[in-house]
């Protein structure tokens, strides 16, 4: 073999980096042992000192031998594992069974080069799994199981322009009593990407390809090819992907084919100005047992934005063109052949500019062209607006501020045509001041009134909107280094002014803290109360247009919720190094306290403490868990002799203990 691959070195041109590794990979005595550099350097330089032997001598003959002399380096190989046992008792109404388990886990890894290190790493990693469950109770079941993963990597070339990489993973697993091969499952994947660096730009090639093997589902393979390619030329950079990925079921010949290419384009001549251009094609295809469907989508876009150094002015504009495609056959539509054709244009364009400190203005408008199975419409959209707000003032801890704008605008096309006017004007009144102990109260108060004006090209009568709006909130927060607190009331009033008397009402109350209570151990908790109550207009009467209607407001108490949790930890419980306590409390209500919740509006609640030992690498846990929950019941009301569901509340009790011991190094 050896004889063979001089003859073809002597024949065939190739660089010398290509030809050393072939001889690396054929002959290996003729190659570099597999040492790290420096201890080649080290050897090089040893031999560089020494004396030279005379030709023919018994040094040079022994020295020549020690160059052709093979030498294999094994790569170290890493393990792992971890062993453990888990029991757990579950007690509610309806069950109470115990379950127990023991898992046991052994890995095992090694990296190591061919030749040299910047030539080729190859990375490697196997485990094992072997796990028994097992179940009393109502239900009774046992089961053992067997999963074996693995999983290479091969890097040829990292540190230069064209590094390559291939993989390969594979999990293989059996579920059943007697470790039977039917009941089993097991998954692979593999595949390649090949890398080219540029200074002005970068590409990529990547394949892959995923298979699943189930005995009661079949063979299922997944393939995907990608392709990456970058190019930056001055005040340009265009970028293109593209991918590709096939699904198949061998059993029931399903498959599924998705195709996207998508292309980029940015243009930056100075910090002012910049183009975002994009372009998108994409086709999926899905052959299922319910039908097929064929969907196709072509997308083109750019956006423009232009802000002139010296001025405070902002320029947008923007474009975009879709049309996309579906047909659709099969049993999903009784057998007929269905299909949809959407296409769409839109222009857009937008400018801000600061008038005064105090004044800015924008303007913008707006084409939209759309057709819809042979259906077309045109609307569009142009309005102007202006907003004022000036510097806040401030009286001691008073801060005053208000602002008002303004947005007229034209709608065309479409049964909202029209013409509207909307103003708004708002003011804002707040007080913060501090307490003793480092603690602030901030009072903040607001009002705003909204309205608008206008009418539709198909009705002659303009309706005009009022709305006012009231807010305030009152909140306490204390930050320390040794925890925070905080709690905030805040309510708001939003009503119409006009004849529809529609309202919109919250309260909101929301508390939290995290307060430590020692070295080790520390307290958090929160608490959130929210009140709504809301009337909106109901509309009675038929849906004639010509027929009179009746608009009538329909409203409802308060509706409360509640929620709230509530934790400790300690870090060294009962003064035991790593001896771990947590103890946390949460709680769901339809409510105005948690607490307060029956069997009909309380959610859900629980109870959770955990403690946590560690010595070294053996760790014990053991968890109990009290929670309450919420359910409807069929029952029968004796009264009426007929059946009624009925609210109950359920309690389910749980304890868990668990032991593992890991090992290795890593």
């Amino acid at each position: 073999m050896c004889a063979v691959a001089d003859r073809l070195a002597k024949h065939i041109r190739v660089s010398p980096t290509w030809l050393m590794a072939l001889l690396a990979t054929l002959c290996p005595g003729t190659a570099l042992p597999a040492l790290p550099p420096a201890a080649q350097a080290a050897s090089a330089q040893r031999t560089e000192t020494s004396p030279a032997s005379a030709p023919g001598s018994a040094d040079a003959a022994a020295e020549s031998d020690n160059r052709q002399q093979t030498v294999w380096a094994l790569p170290a190989a890493r393990f792992a594992g971890r062993l453990s046992y888990d029991l757990r008792r579950d007690i509610s109404e309806e069950k109470n069974r115990m379950q127990q388990g023991q898992t046991a886990t052994f890995n095992a890894s090694t990296n190591t080069f061919i030749w040299q290190p910047w030539f080729a790493r190859v990375d490697g990693t196997l485990g094992l799994t072997l796990s028994r469950d097992s179940s009393d109770g109502n239900e009774a079941a046992s089961s053992k199981s067997v999963v074996i993963t693995g999983g290479g990597q091969l890097s040829v070339l990292t540190q230069s322009n064209f590094p390559f990489e291939a993989h390969f993973e594979r999990n293989d697993s059996r579920v059943s009593s007697d470790l039977a091969l039917a009941n089993g499952y097991a998954s692979q994947r593999y595949g390649f990407t090949q890398h080219y660096h540029r200074p002005e730009g970068d590409s990529m090639i990547g394949w892959d390809r995923s298979t699943q093997t189930s005995a009661d589902t079949g063979r299922d393979r997944q393939d995907s090819l990608q392709l990456n390619l970058s190019r930056s030329l001055e005040n340009h950079r265009v970028q293109m992907t593209g991918n590709r990925s096939y699904n198949t079921h061998e059993i029931s010949g399903e498959h599924a084919e998705q195709n996207n290419l998508s292309l980029q384009h940015s243009y930056a001549p100075d910090p002012s100005v910049s183009v975002e251009s994009m372009a998108n094609i994409s086709r999926s295809d899905y052959h299922l047992q319910q039908g097929d469907n064929d969907t196709r989508l072509v997308q083109l876009s750019s956006l423009a934005f232009w802000r002139p150094v010296d001025q405070a002015m902002t320029v947008t504009g923007g474009a975009r063109v879709f049309a996309l495609g579906t047909d659709t056959s099969g049993l999903a539509v009784n057998s007929n052949a269905i299909g949809a054709r959407i296409r769409n244009a839109n222009a857009n364009f937008g400018v801000n500019y600061d008038l005064s400190r105090f004044t800015r203005i924008n303007a913008g408008a707006n084409v939209n062209l759309a057709e819809n199975n042979g259906a077309r419409s045109t609307n569009s959209n142009q309005s102007v607006g202006a907003t004022y707000q000036p510097d806040a003032i401030e009286r001691g801890s008073f801060r005053y501020n208000w602002s008002s704008s303004g947005i007229a605008s034209n709608r065309t096309g479409g049964q909202d045509a029209g013409r509207q006017f909307t103003l708004q004007l708002s003011h804002n009144l707040s007080r913060s001041f501090r307490l003793k102990g480092g603690s602030s109260v901030v009072m903040d108060g607001s009002q705003s009134l909204a309205v608008v004006s206008g009418g539709s090209m198909s009705s002659s009568d303009a309706a005009t909107t009022k709305q006012l709006t009231h807010s305030g909130s009152l909140s306490w927060d204390l930050s320390r280094e040794a925890g925070t607190a905080l709690a905030r009331l805040s309510a708001s009033d939003s009503r119409a002014l006009d004849g529809r008397k529609e309202f919109f009402q919250l309260i909101n109350f929301q508390a939290s803290s995290n307060m430590p209570t020692g070295g080790f151990s520390s307290w958090a908790g929160n608490l959130t109360i929210q009140a709504v109550r809301q009337s909106a207009n109901t509309i009675f009467g038929n849906t004639d247009p010509f027929n009179p209607q009746t608009n009538t407001a329909s409203n409802r108490g308060f509706v409360s919720t509640s929620s709230g949790s509530l934790s400790y930890q300690n870090q060294r419980m009962f003064g035991v190094r790593r001896l771990r306590f947590v103890s946390d409390l949460r709680l769901n209500s339809q409510a105005l306290l948690p607490l307060l919740g029956s069997a009909k509006d309380q959610e859900t609640a629980a109870w959770e403490n955990r403690f946590d030992y560690v010595i070294g690498l053996t760790q014990l846990r053991v968890n109990a868990l009290i929670s309450t929950s919420s359910a409807r019941r069929s029952g029968f009301d004796s009264a009426t002799g007929e059946g009624k569901m009925e609210s109950v509340k359920r309690i389910n009790k749980s304890i868990m203990f668990s032991l593992s011991r890991s090992f290795g190094n890593f």
